[in-house]
């Protein structure tokens, strides 16, 4: 196994004054309106179990936040400020007196199966320790870092369902990945974490203090959520080789966005949605015979980032595959395929053996439009064992191609971008209001329509515009575009194709979450996906404009 916190160091850090800091969060996600999930309750702070905190706090988090000791002190604090679209407070219930607290369950997490999919979580972390930023010039060196984050804090609300969800079960668990790269000139910090989105503006503060910390510039941190794993990571840096390459995994990639016949779709009150047109269905499920056609492609690529010690033994490896999770099960918490892919790879390449600080690492790539399951097909067998399996056989096939190197070049560059954002009328606002008083009233919301009237009500003060920030990284031939929305596979194949390097990988949700990216033409198809909503937000033309930039980006780190 990677090296992990003992028990000891936990209640040592959990003890810790600056441990009231930590902040841990994640909101809702794919198959929700979201609305519902807003009558939940907002944490501000958490604190754990043994450490007292302010009084009448909420709780916010189902993590159990690790950290690190160095020579048996503690000298790293992660504030992992995670936080999505935090809602209004909601609503008394009925029966319930104004200013009295509603009834709450303790805790939240984004990474149970709804939200499995978004596991591709990419993070930042304050990393600190003597001589942890000393440069070796002429060498490659890499480090790799896993840590438990399973929540305790059971019952737990979990994100990415239509309605609200509480789960008390832990099927399997949940964790932290992280590698450093670093080339003697150029550090690069790559994680993933077991999780939801996060908002950019949380990451933007982590990453800036973690810039301060160590003095690795922003740009060079690949961040979708936040883990403590970059901290061991940073500290096992040693002399490697890197390696990449591809294989294709056809089999559990499958667009999940269908035509129907018409008046089949789905089609809530379009001054909710913002959408008057809608002959899309998302998931429409096997035995639907209403379906006439998938609307776009999807990218079967499995692509993998090789780390190994100079000797050849594992170090690290992170893969990217462009499909949502594999339906774990619903009333418990998993780390879906992505989870057992990581085990997986462990033992295909005997790291036990070989080197038990070895960490997989499992991103999403551009599967906002994709999934597991064949809907074409009436006996489609899908779950994360399966998934995961094929996912590290087409992974093992990659990497008996790769040709690896002692050192690599290292860069990376972001840039920030303004977006206008499609926000509802006065008129629209006025409606859901009204529909909500008399529909609705003091209960969570229950269906599409009710969910999206919400949304118009929570977007009414948003304003006109929203800055995006997108990043390319290179690892050797190696580009990564990151992006982040939930992104279709067109919009992956596309920047693919136009990316200068001989291989790229397209990492979602990473620097932030800006809801879905449909391509100009799924706007006039409808669905799900370009409903306007806290998920589904940027202008109609965002999509072609963030390709073009991505490639702009990659080209620059080429050119250099």
């Amino acid at each position: 196994m990677a090296p992990c916190m003992r028990n000891s160091e936990k209640r040592r850090f959990l003890n810790h004054p600056k441990c009231r800091q930590v902040l841990f969060w994640s909101a809702p996600a794919e198959r929700s309106g979201d609305g519902a999930l807003d009558f939940l309750p907002t944490a501000r702070e958490s604190t754990n179990e043994g450490a007292p905190g302010p009084q009448n706090r909420k709780r916010r988090g189902a993590s159990l936040p690790a950290a690190l000791q160095n020579a048996g002190a503690l000298d790293t604090v992660a504030r992992s400020s995670v936080r999505l679209w935090s809602p209004p407070p909601p609503p008394p219930s009925r029966g319930q007196r104004r200013g009295q607290q509603p009834p709450r369950h303790r805790g939240s997490y984004g990474f149970a199966r709804g939200a499995a999919e978004l596991s591709t979580c990419l993070a930042l972390f304050l990393v600190s320790g003597p001589g942890s930023l000393e440069l070796d010039a002429g060498e490659l060196r890499a480090g790799a870092a896993t840590v438990d984050i399973t929540p305790t804090n059971l019952p737990i609300r979990t994100a990415g369902n239509l309605t609200l969800t509480v789960v008390s079960k832990i099927h399997d668990p949940l964790h932290s990945r992280a590698v450093v790269l670093d080339n003697g000139s150029t550090r690069l910090v790559l994680a993933v974490v077991d999780s939801c989105m996060i908002s950019r503006e949380d990451l933007d503060e982590a990453k800036s203090a973690a810039s301060r910390a160590t003095g690795v510039p922003v740009e060079n941190m690949l961040v979708s959520a936040i883990t403590e794993s970059i901290v061991l990571a940073a500290r096992n840096l040693r002399p490697a080789r890197a390696g990449w390459g591809k294989s294709d995994l056809p089999t559990f990639v499958h667009c999940r966005l269908w035509v129907m016949q018409p008046g089949a779709a789905i089609h809530p009150n379009s001054a909710f949605t913002g959408q008057a047109t809608n002959v899309v269905m998302m998931n429409p499920g096997h035995a639907n015979t209403n379906k006439v056609r998938q609307t776009g492609p999807v990218d079967p690529a499995v692509t993998v980032l090789s780390l190994q010690t100079r000797d050849g033994k594992p170090l690290a490896l992170l893969a990217n595959y462009s499909t949502h999770y594999a339906n774990a099960p619903p009333q418990e918490i998993s780390a879906d395929y992505f989870g057992e892919f990581c085990g997986l790879m462990a033992r295909e390449l005997h790291a036990t053996h070989l080197n038990p600080g070895f960490v997989a690492l499992m991103s999403n790539g551009t599967s906002g439009d994709a999934n597991c399951s064949d809907f074409s097909k009436t006996n489609w067998v899908v779950n994360p064992v399966l998934v995961a399996k094929a996912v590290a056989a087409a992974a093992m096939q990659a990497l008996a191609e790769v040709t690896y190197h002692d050192w690599v070049p290292l860069a990376a560059v972001e840039r920030r971008v303004p977006f206008n954002v499609r926000l509802p009328t006065q008129e629209q606002v006025a409606q859901a209001r009204a529909y909500l008083a008399t529909k609705v009233g003091d209960r969570p919301t229950r269906t599409w329509e009710e969910n999206y009237a919400r949304e118009t009500v929570l977007m009414a003060d948003w304003p006109a515009t929203k800055e995006l920030k997108l990043q390319a990284l290179q690892v050797g031939e190696l580009g990564i575009g990151a992006i982040p929305c939930e992104t279709y596979g067109s919009t992956g194949l596309a920047i693919k194709q136009a990316s200068p390097f001989p291989l790229t990988m397209v990492i979602s949700l990473a620097n932030g979450c800006s809801g879905y990216l449909p391509p100009p033409d799924q706007f006039n198809l409808g669905g799900y996906s370009t409903w306007r909503a806290r998920t589904s937000y940027l202008e109609t033309g965002a999509e072609p404009k963030i390709v073009e930039r991505v490639r702009e980006l990659l080209k620059r780190l080429h050119q250099r």
